[in-house]
């Protein structure tokens, strides 16, 4: 066994395996890889990063695109705004909060949501046809992570292809509020 210390020789340790690259990445850096490893969550992922991207495009550069289409950019922002959220909770995209809220799109006359949904997917054609941009990297990330986030708080159950994720145990007591502290003292 080499010595892996130098003593003032100069000579440093080398290191076993220089060229060492995982066979598979951490966390997920495709749409594809985060819908293979979601599960039955693969749904909820994709509309999740889909409708983000749509979103990201159209605040900045779906401009041209809404204009050749002859749709207004206030209209364009509503329907994605509220198809989105619908798109999400019909896919089952997990809520961490713990008093979730119904998409607003539910509360407007079945024809409202028509014509809003109508919209959205028109918009969400255009981006399409833009070549899909703002499908980051860092979005797939950012729903690998919130998926491993509600497995820890019990939201969801374990997904095998995810990984390990422990989750945290229900017994740990919050932190008292500055406030709740003031009170107790009066």
């Amino acid at each position: 066994m080499p010595d892996l210390h130098d003593w003032g020789t100069g000579a440093a340790p080398k290191p076993s395996r220089p060229d060492y690259v995982p066979k598979v990445r951490l966390i997920p850096t495709t749409l594809d890889d985060l819908m293979n490893r979601a599960g039955s969550y693969a749904h909820a992922a994709k509309a999740h990063v889909e409708w983000t991207a749509v979103s990201v495009w159209l605040m900045k550069d779906a401009g041209r695109a809404l204009a050749s289409a002859f749709i207004p950019v206030e209209a364009a922002n509503l329907s994605v705004l509220l198809t989105r959220a619908a798109a999400e909770h019909e896919a089952g995209w997990p809520s961490l909060s713990d008093n979730p809220v119904t998409p607003a799109i539910y509360d407007l006359p079945q024809d409202a949501q028509g014509i809003a949904r109508r919209m959205a997917g028109d918009i969400h054609a255009l981006w399409d046809a833009a070549g899909r941009p703002y499908l980051r990297a860092n979005d797939c990330k950012f729903a690998f992570q919130y998926l491993a986030a509600a497995i820890r708080k019990g939201i969801i159950p374990p997904i095998p292809t995810l990984g390990d994720v422990d989750p945290i145990p229900s017994t740990k007591p919050a932190r008292p509020h500055i406030l709740d502290m003031l009170k107790e003292n009066t």
